[in-house]
């Protein structure tokens, strides 16, 4: 499907454009200001935008070898930027990442997906509201479209970091939780890591965006991509200090559960104490001998059982003293 925007800089207003066979007529008119949208392109349709646009061929085969590297190429009249929505599913365990390939020139924006992004209609509704500023360069509209997409990147990072801090307080509730946060840090390590792994390389196209060399954007747009650029390192911050965080804590979770092995073990050892001192009494009366003290008393089996009913208190009192018990 293929949706066009025009704004006019004559009229200040924006309108939707139907008729793609006029594509060149609005390259042409510098007057104009436009964004083409392809969503699920067919082989057709990309074939006309290239020839329309004279994309080189190697860009056109960075947008149709999906799981590009987040990156941003310069040609000779325009930029090809891979970029990435991003979404949060299944309960913390599945990060989804939809790639958005766009085209920037002297008066267009050409963006293509495959996959529905929310964010681009958002884009578009501030486009029409600041349709004043937009018409007079293409750098405000790709800033909308940019900062919307870094935008949602942080309330998916702030539901990562409340679970991990979530994930802290289990383990130190005491009741045995720690044995069952491990699996689930690791899978939120590896969400972090993903992400970090795609944002990371975002921050190198807002730095070839910030160029004042740049050809295409005026210098009124350098402010409007450094605070994008800006929104992305806090995201990346914030990504390696909770990665490096949930490292601590799992740190944190093993310390917990070689304390709790340690408890248990000290308990087993003082039964096994206790138990061994009972079969010592018992093993030294089931010996064969004839002359054994109180082998012929009357009350040996009672005062036998009586000892070790004895001694066993006096260890478990013991014991709890020294909180091995």
């Amino acid at each position: 499907m293929i949706k066009a925007l025009v704004a006019d800089t004559q009229t200040h207003n924006s309108r939707n454009f139907q008729d793609l066979d006029k594509i060149s007529d609005l390259l042409s008119d510098s007057a104009n200001f436009f964004w083409l949208d392809l969503s699920s392109p067919s082989e057709e349709e990309l074939n006309m935008v290239a020839k329309e646009f004279n994309f080189h061929h190697l860009a056109m085969e960075d947008v149709t070898h999906r799981l590009q590297r987040p990156k941003i190429e310069e040609y000779e009249n325009y930029f090809l930027g891979i970029f990435y929505s991003i979404s949060l599913k299944d309960e913390f365990k599945e990060l989804v990442f939809h790639e958005l390939a766009f085209f920037i020139g002297a008066n267009y924006l050409v963006t293509i997906h495959y996959e529905p992004i929310p964010e681009l209609a958002e884009a578009e509704a501030r486009w029409k509201r600041n349709n004043v500023q937009t018409v007079k360069m293409i750098g405000p509209v790709v800033y909308a479209m940019l900062d919307t997409l870094v935008d949602n990147y942080f309330p998916i990072m702030d539901k990562m970091v409340d679970y991990a801090e979530e994930l802290e307080d289990d383990i130190f509730q005491g009741n045995g939780m720690h044995t069952k946060v491990t699996g689930k840090l690791l899978e939120l390590k590896k969400l972090f890591l993903q992400m970090r792994r795609i944002i990371a390389p975002e921050r190198d196209i807002l730095n070839v965006l910030t160029n004042r060399d740049n050809r295409i954007f005026g210098d009124d747009a350098l402010f409007y991509f450094r605070d994008v650029y800006d929104h992305l390192t806090r995201v990346t911050d914030t990504l390696d200090l909770y990665r490096d965080q949930i490292g601590s804590t799992m740190e944190a979770n093993l310390s917990v559960a070689s304390n709790d092995l340690n408890s248990v073990m000290r308990t087993l050892t003082a039964f096994s104490i206790i138990l061994m001192t009972d079969a010592l009494i018992s093993g030294i009366y089931g010996m064969n001998f004839e002359n054994i003290p109180e082998l012929k008393w009357s009350f040996g089996y009672y005062g036998a059982l009586s000892l070790m009913v004895g001694i066993t208190v006096g260890l478990v009192f013991y014991f709890k003293r020294k909180k091995w018990l």
